[in-house]
């Protein structure tokens, strides 16, 4: 007899942040196609062999991913407005596919172990344990921006910007948003589309500045996929009492000619707003 699973359609979900950092809600739509509600635990098994146990829970009509979700975004380098594809091979167990900026199926995962290395250096406090976070970046106001285009951008900002970043930022200089969303990672991912906007190359040391005026030194490192990190962002993080779902705007100032040496760091949110 056909394996009933095989009749059940996959569906897809787009990553966004906001939504579905913490956990994800499946879809109604396919709950509905089931013969009863998904187990507690489900396996999420990526093309390349890998798997996570992510635990289901239960809410009325909806069924969230939760538990260990984190986990399965954080080592599958899943991006904002990436597209995620799930197919429910057999009972408690979902393939899935993962299609990037460029429409095609992303391979790579990360190592056990690789997002979140990093050491840092405080300059103004010996004590520099790790306080470990992860970041989620948002695509907000990041297009390249001409002196023409200037009046234009900041009206968008103003208009369409729920962190208000002009309040915070010169819209003339580079910048991105990133939005604390799990305590397990010391290093800042920098958007691959703010370096293409830009046409920025970040210097290898670079210095975090916070708004209290202290600073931490950077090491950015790049993966042979050209993902850029940047280490010292735990630190950061910890010493400024930065929350889950607290944003900072990351604004790249120029020093001796070179764009992004000194990263500005606003917090929304946090302590220091």
């Amino acid at each position: 007899m056909e394996n009933a699973c095989r009749k059940i359609p996959d569906f897809f979900k787009p990553y966004r942040p906001e939504y579905s950092s913490q956990r994800m809600r499946v879809p109604r739509a396919f709950l509905a196609q089931l013969d009863g509600p998904l187990p507690g635990e489900i396996l999420l098994r990526h093309r390349m062999g890998r798997q996570w146990h992510v635990k289901v829970t239960l809410e009325a009509q909806d069924a969230y991913f939760e538990d260990g979700w984190q986990e399965f975004v954080r080592e599958n380098l899943v991006e904002t407005n990436d597209y995620m594809v799930f197919s429910y091979q057999s009972p408690g167990v979902f393939r899935v596919v993962i299609y990037g900026h460029s429409a095609c199926e992303k391979k790579e995962c990360a190592l056990p172990g690789e997002v979140g290395e990093g050491s840092e250096v405080q300059e103004h406090d010996s004590d520099d344990d790790d306080e470990d976070y992860n970041e989620e970046e948002e695509d907000e106001g990041r297009s390249k921006r001409s002196k023409k285009e200037g009046n234009v951008e900041e009206r968008k900002a103003a208009n369409e910007d729920p962190t208000n970043v002009k309040r915070y930022i010169d819209l003339k200089n580079p910048y991105f948003v990133t939005v604390v969303q799990a305590l397990r990672s010391s290093c800042l991912y920098v958007p691959r589309s703010v370096l293409i906007d830009y046409e920025l190359k970040l210097p290898q040391a670079v210095l975090f500045h916070d708004p209290t005026g202290r600073t931490w030194r950077g090491t950015v490192k790049v993966w042979t996929d050209r993902r850029t990190w940047i280490t010292g962002w735990g630190a950061l993080c910890r010493h400024n009492n930065l929350k889950i779902n607290d944003r900072c705007i990351c604004e790249l100032l120029e020093e001796n000619g070179v764009t992004g040496r000194i990263i500005k760091v606003h917090i929304v949110g946090g302590n220091s707003t």
